[in-house]
């Protein structure tokens, strides 16, 4: 047996030095990736079951208004985001619990102000439209302004068209004051649910009805779609609504709207937009781009008061 001389001791030491020390390298190096990983604030996005904005499919939520949320939101890599679907009389108090939550499609108010960040407007779409048949049509012609906007209380106090709401929706300020002006009109009918109003509308057991051009259209595919219906622009109310992002009054909440304003400010383009724009009627695809060219002209200038629904 030959005798192991220093040299082979010392290439040997070397080599486990080398493998010892590139151990230690990777085991920093994973270290400091999931400590960055770990410094990522989480915040929750609050997904309210609104067709066709947000929808449950197959036990996950969908809608141009999630394909919103998650172009924001990959565009947002300094937080851990994560979904979590919320029934509409919970989002309030859940959004102002404990953690930063945000969710997108709430309006501002002064009151909500008090304990929420918004953001500046991320999605001006189309106001509330008059949905009939196309066999309505020469009735209502009569009740149209120059415009061809149709006047709406006109219409009502004529007394001669059945319509149906849905009860303790707002439509925003401009319908709601002419609503209540008109509210024990025998034409006037108001319903819990208004997810059925185009079918009565087909079968010629109702004129017609309010709805947001989005929601006409989700009804329209998903109920009707071998139907056509007429969508009305309502004189005093066809200008485009704003929709905000909210988020906790927290820091972490704070820090994500001023970035979303950021990026809605740094692409005046509006590239998001286009998941709205593809929910409407292809009538309304028109009126939206054009509208909308104004909107990104002069921002704000074309914008109407806030509706709930």
């Amino acid at each position: 047996m030959r005798p192991i001389g220093n040299r082979h001791v010392r290439r040997v030491a070397r080599s486990s030095f080398a493998v010892l020390f590139l151990a230690i390298c990777l085991t920093l190096v994973g270290a400091g990736m999931t400590a960055h990983a770990q410094t990522k604030q989480p915040v929750t996005w609050a997904l309210t079951p609104l067709p066709p904005a947000m929808l449950e499919k197959d036990g996950a939520i969908v809608g141009y208004g999630v394909d919103i949320l998650d172009w924001f939101a990959a565009r947002l890599p300094d937080y851990q985001h994560q979904k979590e679907i919320i029934p509409l009389p919970r989002l309030v108090k859940t959004i102002t619990g404990p953690g930063t939550y945000c969710n997108i499609g709430m309006n501002p108010t002064e009151e909500r102000k008090k304990f929420l960040h918004f953001s500046e407007a991320v999605l001006p779409h189309l106001p509330v439209s008059l949905i009939t048949s196309p066999h309505r049509e020469e009735q209502i012609k009569p009740f149209l302004n120059p415009d061809g906007e149709i006047d709406l209380e006109r219409m009502i106090t004529f007394g001669k068209l059945n319509g149906a709401l849905r009860s303790q929706r707002s439509y925003g300020a401009t319908i709601d004051a002419i609503l209540r002006r008109n509210i024990n009109n025998p034409g006037l009918s108001f319903i819990g649910n208004d997810a059925n109003f185009l079918q009565l509308i087909a079968l010629g057991r109702l004129d017609w009805t309010l709805y947001l051009p989005a929601e006409a259209e989700y009804y329209r595919r998903t109920k009707l779609p071998g139907e056509i219906f007429s969508s009305w622009h309502i004189a005093g109310n066809d200008y485009l609504m704003p929709a905000s992002i909210a988020c906790s009054k927290t820091v972490v909440g704070d820090a994500i709207v001023a970035a979303i304003n950021t990026l809605v400010k740094d692409n005046p383009d509006m590239p998001w937009t286009r998941f709205y724009a593809s929910s409407l009627s292809e009538q309304d695809q028109i009126r939206y781009q054009q509208k909308l060219r104004n909107y990104q002209r002069a921002p704000g200038s074309s914008l109407s008061q806030v509706i709930d629904q």
